[in-house]
């Protein structure tokens, strides 16, 4: 790893008390950055049955409210991060936020009555605020690792960045399921409109500035085909989650996703200032990071899709009984990711990644023996188990990432790391819907097919943990 050049370090990490209150406020600002673009992701899916019933959407139409927010979001976390370091971290992390909120705005003016176009405006503003929140996710992880470079130190500050993105997922449903039984579905949007300006403001006055433009430029062949690949991969899952594999889109999609994916890994090789440098993957601790970090979230996204299908399908809850139940285990992963952090100090972040997924996977397979007489304490202690297993991965895998990344690469590792989470995340529904809807055929029962998507999550899991494991176990033998 490249030490931190002097110049850089000096002031940071040094106990002083304008150091520290900087610190604080950097890691404030990308805190309610990440809470503001998570917060709508599991909120907008606990409203989809109201929206179905103001304007007649059809299903297609209603799996568009989320994926309009996902693919864009998915394209552009990979060029956020070249983005951060050649034209600063602050501007593009408030370009995002200005974005996020300027799209929200537009989803909730799209419920407005007497509006003959209210699909393609809910489908538009949820792109804007889905590009946002692309630009800024992998800034705030380059943010945190510029103004603590100390790699012992950084964990619990990530811990509480983690902690931020479970907050939203877990209060998202939450708050769109009490915004529901009090007014109508646009104004689930709101809220993460107004916390993305109040994280805007913040950030404009306290968050220094911060570049680290040496040896950085714009590899458009790697952004452009990055993109395409991303697009194309998501959209072909989406595609055969919805019309069915075989189905030409669906094929089409995942070909030209296939040959952007090829084309991208050549273009990578031959550039001078890649997009992503691919011997970031010879560290055997940040290559374990990235194949863990797609896992995770696709098992975080994925179960949590379940849990709120077989929720409404089989014990007919409303979007805000659903949501108090996603809350006992994402608000447990909330609570949890501080901790998660500080114990970084004096255990290995690898070493907590292997035991989440084991723990995960465990928590998946027990989640298997609900059924539709299971009352609330034997579902909750199930979902806080899962949600202990979600803080120690998110928190583990993002510092992993980092501190296996040169301090200057840091926006590159971070990028990486967050466009292979929101690759994981963003195939997950489809993917889980497809396996969940193929259980339901003919006359399937709806709790044998929750059972089946749950073990193919469990699957993935613990193919994770093996991975984690092996590497944890050979790695003190490894040269970095």
């Amino acid at each position: 790893m490249s030490p931190l050049p002097p110049s850089r370090a000096k002031g940071r990490g040094t106990g002083t008390p304008a150091a520290e209150r900087q610190v604080t406020a950097t890691v404030a600002i990308a805190v309610l950055g990440v809470f503001a673009v998570y917060l709508p992701i599991n909120g907008v899916a606990g409203a989809l049955n109201e929206i179905a019933a103001s304007t007649g959407a059809d299903t297609a139409q209603l799996q568009w409210v989320s994926d309009a927010y996902v693919l864009p979001m998915a394209a552009a976390v990979l060029s956020a991060g070249v983005f951060g370091d050649l034209y600063g971290r602050r501007r593009i992390f408030s370009l995002g936020l200005a974005l996020t909120c300027a799209g929200g705005l537009v989803a909730a003016l799209a419920a407005l009555p007497g509006n003959g176009a209210t699909m393609p405006i809910l489908w538009a503003g949820q792109a804007v605020s889905g590009l946002g929140a692309g630009l800024l996710l992998p800034t705030t992880l380059a943010l945190i690792a510029h103004a603590v470079p100390d790699e012992n130190d950084r964990g619990r500050y990530i811990g509480l960045w983690a902690a931020g993105v479970a907050a939203g997922l877990a209060l998202g449903p939450l708050l769109s399921g009490g915004i529901l039984e009090a007014g109508a579905w646009g104004w689930i949007f709101v809220p993460a409109s107004v916390l993305s300006f109040v994280a805007l403001v913040y950030g404009h006055l306290r968050l220094p500035e911060s570049m680290s433009p040496e040896g950085r430029r714009l590899d458009w062949p790697g952004q452009i085909t990055a993109a395409l690949a991303m697009l194309g991969l998501i959209f072909g899952a989406i595609e055969g989650g919805s019309r069915g594999w075989t189905s030409a889109h669906a094929l089409t999609s995942l070909a030209v996703g296939v040959l952007a994916l090829a084309a991208f890994l050549v273009a990578e090789r031959r550039a001078t200032a890649p997009l992503m440098d691919l011997r970031l993957f010879a560290s055997p601790g940040f290559a374990t990071a990235a194949f863990a970090s797609v896992i995770a979230l696709f098992a975080t996204v994925g179960f949590t899709f379940l849990i709120s299908l077989y929720l409404g399908d089989v014990h007919h809850y409303s979007a805000l009984e659903i949501g108090i139940r996603l809350f006992l285990f994402a608000g447990v992963s909330a609570v949890a990711n501080a901790p998660v952090g500080r114990l970084m100090s004096r255990v290995p972040p690898l070493t907590l990644l292997t035991a989440g997924l084991a723990l995960a996977t465990a928590a998946v397979f027990l989640c298997t023996q609900v059924g539709p007489g299971t009352d609330l304490p034997g579902l909750a202690w199930r979902l806080a188990l899962f949600g202990l297993s979600v803080s120690l991965m998110l928190t583990s895998v993002a510092v992993v990432s980092v501190n296996a990344a040169p301090w200057n690469l840091a926006g590159m590792a971070s990028a990486t790391s967050t466009a292979l989470r929101q690759f994981g995340g963003a195939l997950s529904p489809a993917v889980v819907g497809s396996v969940y809807a193929i259980g339901l055929t003919g006359d399937g029962d709806p709790t044998s097919a929750f059972h089946t998507a749950l073990v193919s999550i469990g699957v993935l899991l613990a193919v994770g943990f093996l991975g984690c494991l092996a590497v944890l176990v050979t790695g003190p033998r490894r040269t970095p």
